[in-house]
């Protein structure tokens, strides 16, 4: 089974894992803000973000990485959207959703707090959604901007939604820049969770629609 995302508005997908994943953000980013050298160190931030969050995706082993270009046509997205493989749950009562879920949580939890000498205890936002025939655990986290001009704080959410008759869950994680009031970005991220549905895996295509994200679970 693999996950696949309905993403609105406009993305682009970047070649995780090939040189060319930078060519394509530094492109994004002129397409974004320009070219004119008044607005040069706004695009130099951006890129660097960009590309830190498709380190990072690379680094954790993502399928998939795409890049938002516009809700609509007038308001810009330079958003990011990463799918990861999905993990085994084998401990998990039954293939049923909500038992798939009980046997994630403790595992999350754990993960998130290793290391940090805390209590596997869920955060203040933490949340498990109903997609229907998925569970989505919600996990989301602002984080500061890095160092330089016109950098800014970010979004970052984890969401892993469990699959429709295995004990396996796919993470989905989106990145997106604090533009806007942080519980209405988490509201569009949570819908784009939500709204993933689960098909057969099937051989990937040469081109995608840029509204559809999928990846092995």
């Amino acid at each position: 089974m693999r996950l696949v995302l309905r993403l609105p508005g406009e993305w682009v997908r970047l070649p995780v894992g090939e040189p060319g994943a930078r060519e394509r953000i530094r492109e994004l980013a002129a397409r974004l803000l320009g070219r004119g050298d008044e607005r040069a160190p706004l695009r130099i931030a951006l890129r660097e973000r960009l590309e830190a969050a498709l380190e990072r995706s690379e680094a954790a082993g993502a399928a998939e990485v795409h890049v938002g270009v516009a809700l609509e046509s007038d308001v810009p997205l330079p958003a990011v959207a990463s799918v990861y493989r999905g993990v085994p749950l084998p401990t998990a009562a039954s293939v049923e959703p909500d038992a798939v879920m009980a046997a994630l949580v403790p595992l999350v939890l754990r993960a998130a707090h290793e290391g940090a000498g805390g209590t596997a205890s869920p955060g203040p936002d933490d949340r498990v959604l109903d997609a229907g025939r998925s569970r989505v655990l919600r996990r989301p986290v602002v984080r500061d901007a890095p160092h330089g001009d016109g950098a800014t704080p970010a979004l970052a959410v984890d969401y892993w939604v469990t699959v429709p008759g295995e004990r396996r869950a796919a993470l989905l994680h989106l990145d997106v820049p604090l533009v806007a009031p942080a519980a209405l970005l988490l509201a569009l991220c949570d819908a784009i969770a939500v709204a993933s549905r689960f098909e057969a895996a099937r051989a990937e295509p040469e081109e995608e629609p840029q509204e559809r994200v999928a990846a092995d679970a």
